[in-house]
């Protein structure tokens, strides 16, 4: 059996992606891009995976990189939080 300290241990989980989706009310959705070199053909795989994340005063727009925090869940799919904007794109001109 764990002892109580064990069981205390908190997972510090920090990912950093691009900004895919703001369509929500404070919320984003991340896209985190990882790579791995495979076990058997030994080619670099790149693997892409959507977070939802939490943005309490709508800060990003599309296309920022962000850092997000693993923490409780918010919602059914919401389990991340918006720790910081990494860099930000530049407003894009309308063409007329």
């Amino acid at each position: 059996m764990k002892n109580k300290e064990e069981k205390k241990r908190k997972i510090n989980v920090v990912l950093t992606g691009e900004v895919v989706s703001v369509k929500a009310d404070k919320t984003i959705s991340v896209s985190v891009q990882r790579t791995f070199k495979h076990s058997i053909y030994k080619k670099i795989v790149r693997r892409k995976k959507k977070y939802l994340t939490h943005d309490e005063n709508n800060k990003c727009s599309l296309g920022d990189i962000v850092k997000i925090k693993l923490i409780r869940p918010i919602s059914k799919r919401k389990t991340w939080m918006l720790l910081d904007v990494i860099s930000t794109t530049p407003d894009k001109e309308v063409i007329k």
